[in-house]
């Protein structure tokens, strides 16, 4: 069973961004900011968002990034049927038995509105905590209000009402660098490894502490034929890959689909 990957080059994100082009793309062409009068406007906004995605069934997956120390990174994006990114879902973990879990980014033409955030975290007594965490934001980006439940266990929070608490404010941009193998999610070339009976192509961050993926070739394209030719000389060698995510006995896994080096 494959999950399909769409384009991530067909996001429409152009008020994340900046360029000198006079030419403006559809998406910038009929992107409207929406200004909301309250939270409950948000609220029924978010509702909105999830029905368009869902009915539209498009999604850009980022590669799955990882560091020694059980960092993870991977971040899923969901889109309308113009291709338009609506909402940002961040999967992490801090690794070491850390903070993990999930954030939920609601768009209001490429800025956050509304920042949801499902937490496992371990306290100053080592003690593990789920917190469901909540924050609004105005059309400029500047957070208004954060509100949280929390809970020794998730299933205990789903009962419980918010309570206000302190801002908390976050943005989208490491997700977004995640999403499109930006700035420490850069993929270069970083060698090969063999596993069992498949080999892989291990892509990051030129940084031997960084953030890398694995991607299993299942055949070698034009782009493979030159990295294994000599890897040592491509090392670090900035490229563009496409890939599919595979699942397998309830194992996921990612499988090249191509690639290309970027000048």
């Amino acid at each position: 069973m494959k999950k399909y990957i769409f384009p991530l080059l067909l996001i429409g994100l152009a008020s994340c961004g900046s360029d000198n082009s006079t030419e403006k793309s559809p998406e910038e062409k009929k992107s409207i900011v929406k200004h909301f009068k309250n939270e409950a406007e948000m609220d029924q906004q978010v509702l909105q968002l999830k029905k368009i995605t869902e009915s539209s069934d498009l999604i850009a997956n980022s590669l799955h990034y990882e560091k020694g120390d059980g960092q993870m990174m991977e971040v899923i994006g969901y889109l309308d049927t113009t291709n338009v990114l609506q909402i940002l879902e961040e999967q992490f973990s801090e690794g070491n038995g850390k903070t993990n879990g999930t954030r939920f980014y609601f768009l209001n033409n490429g800025k956050p509105f509304v920042i949801r955030e499902l937490i496992d975290q371990v306290n100053g007594s080592n003690e593990a905590v789920f917190i469901d965490r909540i924050s609004y934001y105005d059309a400029k980006g500047k957070i208004i209000k954060t509100k949280q439940r929390s809970a020794s266990f998730q299933d205990d929070v789903n009962g419980m009402k918010y309570k206000p608490a302190p801002l908390h404010p976050l943005n989208a941009d490491r997700a977004m660098n995640v999403l499109n193998s930006q700035k420490e999610f850069a993929t270069t070339f970083q060698g090969f490894v063999n596993q069992d009976m498949f080999s892989y192509i291990i892509l990051g961050e030129d940084d031997p502490n960084g953030f890398t993926t694995a991607l299993r070739l299942d055949y070698k394209d034009q782009l493979v034929n030159i990295l294994a030719s000599d890897p040592e000389k491509y090392m670090g060698a900035h490229v563009k890959v496409n890939f599919e995510v595979h699942t397998d006995r309830g194992f996921e896994f990612q499988v090249y689909a191509g690639g290309k080096f970027v000048d």
